[in-house]
């Protein structure tokens, strides 16, 4: 049977799970577009972004087969965004991270159960947790246990916002001297330039 998952172009630019979750909200041509419109949407994120394991992805998508569990779990991931874009928003801005936020965070990783695993051969290897968390609530543990690391592990100085004004995508500065403006140059950085000089060729 062919594979019925929405092929859509979604945007890894963030250098981070959680801001990358966070991007799948953006703007095009000048209107809001949410790239999670459905269930099936969300679950093509989650493989792209290999958020879970291929076997725990495949019990979530069987679970949101029923019409009311997949809009439940959409309904609660976009809420989860929503939050998650206002702390980061906050944090671009250089302003403190809403306790609010922390505790919706808090909450979700309250039902978070797992352990670690090791993974690799020959000389390779990395340790990679393996979530136990019951279907219903899985990944929002999963989104959550992003948040918390980036909350907790990343230099929140360097969380920032694409420098395009039309722009809504965030970004983890991993660049060497952490002058990244853009989500991208290929999509924003290179229209800026050119509108520069375009401008300068008018004066």
């Amino acid at each position: 049977m062919a594979d019925s998952t929405p092929q859509i172009a979604f945007l890894f630019l963030g250098n981070h799970g959680c801001l990358d979750f966070i991007n799948t909200s953006i703007v095009c041509a000048g209107e809001p577009v949410d790239l999670l419109a459905g269930f099936p949407n969300l679950m093509a994120w989650v493989k792209q972004a290999k958020l879970l394991a291929a076997e725990d992805a495949q019990k979530l998508e069987r679970r949101g087969t029923e019409e009311s569990t997949g809009a439940r779990i959409l309904e609660e991931a976009r809420a989860f965004r929503k939050t998650l874009r206002e702390m980061v928003e906050r944090i671009a801005a250089g302003r403190p991270v809403p306790q609010a936020a922390v505790e919706v965070i808090n909450e979700h990783l309250r039902y978070r159960i797992g352990y670690s695993q090791v993974t690799g051969k020959g000389r390779h290897f990395e340790k990679a947790f393996r979530d136990a968390s019951q279907d219903a609530n899985r990944l929002l543990t999963v989104l959550a246990g992003q948040a918390a690391d980036l909350l907790t592990t990343s230099d929140l100085a360097l969380i920032k916002k694409c420098q395009n004004p039309a722009c809504v995508l965030y970004f983890y500065d991993t660049t060497k001297n952490h002058a990244r403006h853009w989500c991208s140059m290929s999509l924003c950085g290179n229209r800026s330039k050119v509108a520069a000089h375009y401008r300068r060729q008018q004066n």
